[in-house]
């Protein structure tokens, strides 16, 4: 029993991804179906259906919808996972080169000829290791593009970056926007040179045109600055879906406030911060919500006790000159009519005051990035300027018809926000997966590779077929020694191994092919890029030019990719297909 027809559930799986393969890969409106039953549990016997409609070309996203419990499946999708979290793409064709090895070993195990002919699982395992020992050691620095030196080149970084970012972008929603989002990954970098994560924000916010052409609060300088950055590919769209813009600092949505807050200031430079957990409201008014008060002057005497109890604390926040409050817990009325009363009566008196921030994480956040320490009390602040955070700036600002608060150049991080802006909810969930993905091939990029590329666009697949064209003289060269020894077992043994290398260059050769028939070009181009770097072979640099139908050399187009997520889909295809093999059983 040939339990290798498990395998079909790869191979339909593949099916459906290889449409989506490529820059001009096909995208995918898949529907889910998941049934519950009632959860108010009034009938038992009633199954509810939610319908969840997924539009992409991710090839993750894809293998997972199709969730199946076959053991074979459960292997791909671990390795699936590993790879989207390292290198943010390449899961298709990771997917798809799997699979290509996988039908054409069991090709050659079901090859029912004479013994000669006959190949064991163990034969084919034993070589593909070979294949992969043989790339790992022979993949040489002249396959290699070092673009360190050319990125942080001020004349070519523009260019570079932004071939880099269209080619790794090119499947997303984001692909028009590469010129900005290559401006914005310069400023990161400089800022952030390892990119880390935890320093990254990305806030997607669903506004529409009118609510721009509303807003009225940004400063000159902003505006300015805005002009500068415009790109002509946007400039010149009018129905742009998304509006990509980097801000340097921490944004968070405003909370809940009482009246009056508006007219506190919204811009102050360094300011002194206090950091609350404590309610600043009328205490008797919350907890007796309900009193009886039987005539006017008991109701004025409560009244004026309760406002200077609250004038009393307020004073301890002037007098130590602060001009910023978090609060956790809520900032009542009487407290904001009171600053906005200050702030009129004294122009230098900058104050303003954010409460009910009762996202722990977000204050956290906060508090980690200003400095300082979370207070108690207002009857005893302390005088430690230690215990006070600051940044470089604080603004209240408007966003399509939403406000925010962003604090501009903390003092103890470097934490930078990217906002996403568009009509489209789904369409802003597409973009910032694809942003977070760039993110990740970047750090890859950065940490891994130490900006070290492969050719993209079949260069480098053609390369790594060249060498298993190197081993397979290697092979051949002692086939004709063992031939003059008259050892015809030996020669024998060595042409299985050639032909199962041969099948490991058809597999990574079907990548070129998908991906040329995706994007409609001609087949004879597969041809035409062997024959002119097997002309030229000191210069492997030739790809296809998949917008102009031609070959072409990736040095021209600037068609890179990172040379470890390159190097690590090969390898764990490889070693999936061998893990896959062994479960054979005859």
């Amino acid at each position: 029993m040939n339990n290798y027809q498990e395998f079909k559930i790869i191979d339909n799986i593949t099916k459906l991804i290889e449409s989506s393969f490529g820059i001009h890969g096909k995208l995918k409106l898949i529907s889910q179906i998941f049934d519950h039953k009632n959860d108010e549990g009034e009938n038992d016997n009633v199954v509810n259906s939610t319908q969840k409609i997924i539009f992409t070309n991710d090839g993750l996203l894809i293998f997972k919808s199709l969730n199946n419990d076959s053991p074979y499946y459960k292997i791909l999708l671990q390795q699936s996972n590993y790879i989207k979290n390292r290198f943010g793409c390449g899961v298709s064709q990771y997917i798809i080169l799997t699979n290509n090895i996988l039908k054409r070993s069991i090709k050659l195990i079901n090859n029912k000829g004479s013994s000669s002919s006959t190949f064991s699982i163990n034969q084919i395992l034993n070589i593909f290791q070979e294949c992969r020992l043989f790339i790992k050691n022979n993949f040489n620095e002249k396959f290699i593009i070092n673009l360190k030196d050319e990125i942080f080149n001020s004349n070519k970084n523009d260019q570079l970056l932004e071939s880099i970012i269209k080619t790794n972008l090119s499947k997303n929603i984001l692909s028009i926007y590469f010129k900005r989002i290559s401006k914005i990954f310069k400023k990161l970098i400089k800022i952030l040179p390892n990119l880390d994560k935890n320093k990254i924000k990305i806030k997607t916010i669903i506004s529409s045109n009118e609510d721009d052409n509303n807003n009225n609060n940004n400063n000159e300088d902003e505006k300015k600055e805005e002009e500068e950055e415009e790109d002509d590919d946007i400039n010149n769209n009018d129905n742009d879906e998304i509006e990509i813009k980097l801000l340097n600092g921490i944004l968070i949505k405003s909370k809940f406030s009482f009246a009056g807050r508006d007219k506190l200031i919204k811009i102050i430079e360094n300011p002194k911060i206090l950091l609350l957990d404590y309610e600043i409201e009328l205490k008797h008014q919350k907890e007796f919500a309900n009193i009886e008060i039987s005539n006017v002057n008991d109701y004025l005497e409560f009244i004026n006790a309760e406002k200077s109890l609250i004038s009393k604390q307020l004073e301890n926040i002037y007098n130590l000159n602060i001009n910023l409050i978090l609060n956790k817990k809520v900032i009542g009325d009487l407290a904001i009519q009171e600053f906005v009363k200050r702030s009129t009566q004294n122009q230098n008196n900058k104050i303003n005051c954010i409460g009910s921030i009762n996202n722990i994480n977000e204050f956290e956040l906060i508090k980690k990035s200003i400095g300082g320490n979370t207070q108690s009390s207002l009857q005893n602040l302390s005088l430690d300027s230690s215990f006070y955070g600051t940044c470089k700036k604080y603004k209240q600002i408007i966003i399509g018809k939403k406000s925010y608060e962003l604090f501009e150049g903390c003092q103890f991080s470097d934490t930078q926000t990217i906002i996403l802006k568009g009509s489209s909810k789904k369409f802003l969930k597409e973009a910032k997966l694809g942003l977070e993905s760039l993110l990740t091939i970047f750090r890859s990029i950065i940490i891994d590779d130490d900006f070290k590329f492969v050719g993209a666009s079949s260069n480098f697949e053609f390369i790594i077929i060249n060498l298993l064209n190197e081993l397979i003289k290697k092979k051949q060269q002692q086939q004709q020694h063992q031939h003059q020894n008259n050892s015809s077992l030996s020669t024998n043994l060595i042409i299985k191994e050639v032909l199962i290398i041969k099948s490991l260059q058809k597999s990574i050769k079907d990548i070129i092919k998908l991906l040329i028939l995706n994007s409609n070009l001609n087949l004879d181009l597969i041809d035409q890029l062997f024959q002119i770097n097997n002309n030229n072979n000191n210069d492997l640099k030739s790809c296809i030019n998949i917008e102009e139908n031609k070959i072409d050399n990736i040095l021209d187009l600037n068609l890179f990719e990172p040379k470890s997520m390159k190097l690590s889909i090969l390898n764990s295809s490889i070693e999936t297909s061998c893990i896959l093999l062994k479960t054979i059983t005859t």
